[in-house]
């Protein structure tokens, strides 16, 4: 999704909440909304997806009580931020983009880099080490001991004579994680007779 589309996109779901949208080539800042008077005003020349989207923050918490334009140490306004940009990266994802186009969302959407980078990283590492969680789980539940003791036959029958074995290495031949170490030691020393 480019730029434009993204900026259509969002403006659509700031419709959707039953805003009126009015765009002004000469209005002072990017964007704002009026939760109670349900409108919002942004400049054709100035605006970016990122400010659309922490404006749709505002209208989806109904946040009414602000401050300033941007005003960094308001509550609402860091959430907005921090939302909008979880939001940004919702759509990206979506689309097909991920962390290896950190860049490419960057230039998109014109989120605030070192603040995009710091939520973005923070999520995209949590739900890796959730996916590798339960991938490693899977993986326990399905390899049994037989499956182990058909797997270190089929390796050791590769060679002539076997002085030491690395089971990092043997683990790492079959694709298996790491996990299996104690498991796979205990196969060897009993097929191996080194107990």
């Amino acid at each position: 999704m480019g730029r434009q589309e993204l900026l259509e996109y969002l403006l659509k779901e700031v419709e959707k909440f039953g805003f009126s949208v009015i765009s002004n080539e000469t209005f002072p800042i990017p964007a704002i909304v009026n939760t109670d008077n349900k409108i919002m005003i942004y400049s054709s020349v100035e605006v970016t997806p990122f400010e659309i989207a922490h404006e749709l923050i505002h209208i989806i918490n109904k946040d009414n009580h602000r401050g300033k334009y941007f005003d960094a140490i308001n509550p609402q306004e860091v959430r907005a931020n921090h939302e909008a940009i979880l939001l940004l990266w919702e759509i990206f994802e979506a689309n097909g983009g991920d962390y290896e186009y950190f860049n490419v969302f960057i230039n998109i959407t014109d989120v605030p880099f070192e603040l995009a980078e710091s939520i973005v990283k923070k999520e995209y590492l949590e739900m890796h080490e959730a996916i590798t969680e339960i991938f490693e789980d899977e993986i326990k539940v399905r390899i049994n001991k037989q499956e182990m003791h058909d797997y270190i036959v089929d390796y050791i029958s590769c060679f002539d004579i076997i002085e030491n074995v690395n089971i990092y290495q043997f683990l790492d031949c079959y694709h298996l994680s790491h996990n299996f170490f104690n498991m796979a030691e205990k196969e060897f020393r009993l097929l191996l007779g080194t107990n």
